[in-house]
């Protein structure tokens, strides 16, 4: 087959990684356990060590609070297995939404303070559903730069006119509010922001944004695929943490990072629950969840009912910890605020060579590159877990800093555009 020249850089480039030995992609994970595992690379020959996997300190997870491999979740996931099978008779509408889905629905949205909740496959499809039901071609959609890419995704599927604010700069979605013209001559507006940032690690400044919404009638829409069961008081998120939750018209999440299960979840009122339970494709076209993600994520909140401050504070300590151990190396952190904690690298090139040296010397990390992140601000994202130790984080800042220090500056190409977005 041919392909266009942006492929082509593509394959050649990931040709050229594996050719080097320095390919940094899709770890083969043959053990794991909370804060190890064993990992090797895809495409090793059979037999060879890198097939078998070698010994890691995980770093490069989203399983923020450590209950992936909770006794209680595992058992969870075993039990609906159990009971209603490893899948659904069809799609939710008609013959894919058991009683464990209704139950699961009810717990996020106690959870969440909010009146109703809905289930989709995927935080992505969440953010597809909501944006293509509540937007359309007269409404106008404010979007940070740095959101994820599935916020965009749902926008061009709306048909809406997509305004990109400058990250996490209010004084210019502000400019961008004043100029698209009053709302009764220009339709909906929408603003969405993510409330952690997967690439940069800082946090959305939702009390200004909220003000903004109010001012200029706007809905609110707040991602907290990074933030849901890890900040805030209760776990809510972002927008709970900065006082805002009730100024919040939607919020998005996934079960997939702290609820240590697959999913994604809408919380809003019932009247929007109900139009998107009727209406976005994003729901009605897909499957139902399988019913032991569905176990697994109840059973993660039931935990959270009670362990959750104190794992919440455990990782947030943890996350400072980290932060304060890489800055004392020399690392920078760019503007990282909890726990994703973001190490600049600089070229793909380099960002390569370090993902791979780390992972041969027992660490694993995970690498942004272009688009998810900008041309040259290739960089590490590293996901601190409640239950890393003290010695995991010394550990892992040390190897950080020696692999920085010692790895060349790169001679390949800075901007090939490598994977499509974060998650």
């Amino acid at each position: 087959m041919e392909f266009g020249p942006a492929h082509s850089s593509t394959l050649d480039l990931v040709d050229r990684w594996q050719r080097e030995g320095t390919y940094p992609l899709f770890p083969l994970i043959t053990q794991a356990a909370t804060t190890r595992a064993r990992i090797g690379v895809p495409h090793a020959r059979p037999g060879s060590d890198d097939t078998h996997g070698r010994p890691v300190t995980v770093f490069g997870s989203a399983d923020y609070l450590g209950l992936a491999r909770h006794p209680e979740v595992v058992e969870g996931a075993l039990a609906a297995t159990r009971r209603f099978g490893t899948g659904t008779y069809g799609t939710q509408a008609v013959g894919g939404y058991t009683r464990l889905h209704q139950e699961l629905e009810a717990a996020v949205a106690t959870w969440s303070g909010r009146p109703a909740a809905l289930l989709f496959p995927t935080g992505m499809q969440a953010n597809l559903g909501v944006l293509g039901t509540l937007a359309g071609p007269r409404d106008h959609v404010f979007a940070d730069r740095f959101n994820h890419q599935s916020i965009t995704m749902g926008v061009r599927l709306s048909g809406a006119t997509l305004h990109v604010f400058r990250h996490n700069d209010p004084a210019h979605l502000a400019q961008l509010l004043r100029t698209a013209g009053p709302p009764d001559r220009s339709g909906r507006r929408l603003i969405v922001v993510d409330g952690l940032f997967s690439a940069d690690g800082d946090l959305a400044p939702l009390a200004e944004i909220a003000d903004l919404a109010e001012r200029h009638d706007a809905l609110l829409v707040v991602d907290e695929a990074h933030s849901a069961g890890t900040l805030g008081p209760q776990g809510r998120g972002v927008a709970e943490l900065c006082g805002v939750l009730d100024r919040v018209d939607v919020v998005t999440g996934t079960f997939s990072k702290a609820f240590a299960s697959t999913g994604g979840f809408v919380c809003a009122d019932a009247d929007v629950v109900t139009l998107l339970r009727h209406s976005a494709d994003a729901y009605l076209l897909s499957l139902g969840l399988p019913p032991g993600t569905v176990g697994a994520a109840l059973a993660a909140l039931s935990v959270l009912a009670r362990e959750g401050t104190e794992r919440r504070r455990r990782l947030q300590d943890n996350a400072r910890t980290l932060r304060a151990r890489l800055h004392a190396a020399g690392v920078g952190t760019a503007g990282s605020a909890a726990h994703v904690v973001v190490v600049p690298v600089g070229t793909m090139d380099r960002t390569a060579h370090v993902t791979r040296r780390l992972a041969e010397r027992g660490l694993m990390v995970c690498p942004l590159f272009p688009p998810a992140v900008p041309i040259g601000g290739a960089r590490l994202r590293l996901g601190v877990c409640a239950e890393h130790t003290e010695e995991d984080i010394d550990h892992a800042a040390a190897l950080i800093a020696a692999a920085l220090a010692e790895t060349a500056l790169p001679t390949g190409p800075a901007g090939e555009a490598l994977v499509r977005g974060t998650a």
